[in-house]
């Protein structure tokens, strides 16, 4: 609770807009070398940070639906905020790790060993991860939405 109403509806826009901003970045690194040297280290921090927050709210949510009592649409909207949360642990960790292996700091670090395909490969699992995230994130909105306003 904050100034006695619930956290998750305070929380879940700033979650969704991060998250959404993380899953673009991503796509744009994978897409646009160039946007990855301009956002550099930028990217995999705000993955993380999008997947911090999408999962604090979650357990918000979580525990705002044991106040509220549930119904199909609740249960819905909290399936589709637990697949937003892990789509976002997802992304982090891709994101990190496309990063680990096409940034100049982590290619002289650790990746400067690994085959080349291996870049190509995370960014390609990375866009996928920020895809997924962007459907769960939007589908548990719309669930949210409809559970607080109707059809």
């Amino acid at each position: 609770m904050v100034l006695g109403l619930p956290a998750h509806p305070l929380l879940v826009h700033f979650a969704i807009v991060l998250l959404l901003l993380a899953a673009g970045a991503q796509i744009l690194a994978v897409v646009l070398p160039r946007f990855r040297r301009w956002l550099g280290w930028g990217m995999p921090v705000l993955a993380v940070v999008a997947a911090v927050v999408v999962r604090v709210t979650q357990s918000y949510g979580d525990i705002l639906l044991q106040t509220v009592g549930s119904s199909q649409v609740l249960q819905e909207h909290g399936a589709w905020g637990v697949r937003a949360a892990l789509g976002g642990i997802i992304l982090a960790v891709l994101s990190v790790l496309h990063w680990v292996a096409t940034s100049p700091w982590g290619r002289s670090r650790w990746a400067g060993r690994w085959p080349g395909w291996v870049g190509t490969t995370l960014g390609v699992l990375a866009a996928a991860a920020a895809v997924w995230a962007i459907v769960a994130v939007t589908l548990a909105g719309h669930s949210g939405a409809t559970a607080v306003w109707g059809s």
